[in-house]
C-alpha cells in the first residue's frame, strides 16, 4: 500500500511517479484499485489526476519509442512551457507530436470538466455507473412552480418537483432501468424483478423492484423516504467501486414503508430512521383505534400492521398493561405518546424501529 501524500503532488510529479504510471500506462490492477479509492477520498484532486492521466496516455499511445525517463522529461518541459528548458526539445519530432496532441487534450479536458460538473458534480464520471445515461439519454428540468409528472417507457411515473432535474435513457437496458436525479422527486415504479430500477444522485444510489418512494437530493445531502414496497440504498461511491471492479453491488441499507435514510455529509455515511409523518399503508375502519381494556400487545400488533413498522418491546413486562382510549384521529407519534403516558412507558426510534421501554403496569 502506498503511503505517499499525493495531495501535494503537482501534475508533473504525478506523471513521474512510478505507481501512477503503473496504473495509467501498465494498467496494473493493484495500482488501479489504489488510485480509484484515493480519488473517492480526494474528489477535489480529480482534475489534477485526470490531466496527468491525459498527458501520459497521449504520449504512450503515440509510441514515441522514448525511455521512461526521457518521456517524463518531455512532459515536464511541456508543463513548464515558456521556460528556457523547453528550447532544446523544439526540434524533436516526439515533442512536436506530444505538444499538438496535448493542445487538443487541453481543449477537450476543459469541455470534459464543464460537462462532468453539470451532470456529475461529485467528479466521479456518470459513465462509470451508467453508460446509457451518459450518452443516449433525455434530460428534463422542471422550470415551473408546480410538480410535473413524467411517464417513463416502462410505465413508471416520476413526480418531478420545481427546479429538479431528471435524466433517463432513451432505450431501456436489458437488465436494469436507471435514472439520474438532482433535486426532489416522487417515484412510482412498475414492478419488474428482472429489471431493477436505479436512481442515482450525487451522494447515494437507490435500487428498487417495484415501489413508491421520495428522493430529495442536493450537491451535499440526500434523503430517501419509502411509501410502499422495499428499496436498497447505497453510498454512490460503493456502487461505482463495485461496477468498476465488475462485481455485483454489495448489500445496501434496506428500507420498508415509513422508513427513511439520509446521507450525512459530516460523517459520510447513511443514517436510517422513521419518516417525520408516518402514514397508514391501507384504509382501516376508525373504530379499529377505539380500545376498551385491550391488551397493549394487541395495540402494538395493530400499529405494526397498519404502519409497516417494527415495534420492539418486552412482552412479559407489559402483559398486565391494558389500554382504554380513542386514538382514531391521532397521528402515529401522538398515538405513541398517549399509549406511553397511560402505561407509564417511553419509546425511542432506533434504526428505523420503535423501541418501547416499560417497567410494567400496576393495575391493582
Amino acid at each position: 500500500m502506498k503511503h505517499t501524500d499525493y495531495r501535494d503532488y503537482s501534475v508533473d510529479e504525478l506523471t513521474r511517479d512510478d505507481y501512477f504510471r503503473h496504473w495509467v500506462i501498465d494498467h496494473n490492477r493493484q495500482s488501479e484499485a489504489f488510485w480509484l479509492e484515493w480519488l473517492d477520498q480526494n474528489p477535489d484532486c480529480a482534475d489534477k489526476v485526470q490531466l496527468a492521466r491525459a498527458f501520459l496516455q497521449a504520449l504512450a499511445e503515440k509510441d514515441t519509442a522514448l525511455a521512461p525517463s526521457e518521456l517524463g522529461q518531455i512532459v515536464a518541459n511541456i508543463l513548464q512551457a515558456g521556460q528556457p528548458t523547453l528550447v532544446p526539445l523544439w526540434r524533436r519530432a516526439a515533442f512536436r507530436l506530444a505538444a499538438s496532441v496535448l493542445l487538443l487534450l487541453g481543449l477537450g479536458f476543459i469541455a470534459f470538466r464543464y460537462v462532468s460538473r453539470q451532470t456529475d458534480p461529485l467528479g466521479a464520471s456518470l459513465a462509470e455507473l451508467s453508460p446509457a445515461l451518459a450518452s443516449a439519454s433525455i434530460e428534463t428540468v422542471n422550470t415551473t412552480s408546480r410538480p410535473q409528472t413524467i411517464r417513463l417507457q416502462d410505465s413508471s411515473t416520476v413526480l418531478l418537483y420545481p427546479k429538479a432535474m431528471l435524466r433517463y435513457s432513451k432505450q431501456i437496458a436489458p437488465d436494469r432501468r436507471e435514472v439520474y436525479l438532482s433535486g426532489k422527486a416522487f417515484f412510482s415504479i412498475t414492478k419488474n424483478p428482472k429489471k431493477p430500477f436505479w436512481v442515482f444522485t450525487d451522494q447515494i444510489s437507490t435500487q428498487v423492484l417495484g415501489t413508491s418512494f421520495l428522493v430529495n437530493s442536493t450537491a451535499s445531502d440526500a434523503k430517501v423516504e419509502v411509501r410502499t414496497g422495499r428499496v436498497s440504498v447505497y453510498m454512490r461511491t460503493d456502487v461505482r467501486r463495485d461496477r468498476l471492479a465488475g462485481k455485483n453491488e454489495s448489500a445496501g441499507m434496506v428500507l420498508t414503508p415509513n422508513q427513511q435514510v439520509a446521507f450525512s455529509s459530516i460523517d459520510k455515511r447513511l443514517v436510517k430512521s422513521i419518516v417525520e409523518q408516518p402514514v397508514t399503508l391501507h384504509e382501516s375502519p376508525s373504530n379499529d383505534y377505539i380500545f376498551d381494556e385491550t391488551p397493549i400487545s394487541q395495540v402494538f400488533e395493530l400499529l405494526e400492521r397498519n404502519y409497516g413498522l417494527t415495534f420492539i418491546y418486552d412482552a412479559p413486562s407489559l402483559k398486565e398493561c391494558y389500554l382504554t382510549a380513542n386514538l382514531a384521529n391521532e397521528s402515529l407519534f401522538d398515538k405513541l405518546n398517549l399509549i406511553c403516558k397511560i402505561t407509564r412507558s417511553s419509546y425511542e426510534l432506533v434504526d428505523g424501529q420503535i423501541v418501547i421501554h416499560s417497567q410494567g403496569c400496576d393495575n391493582k
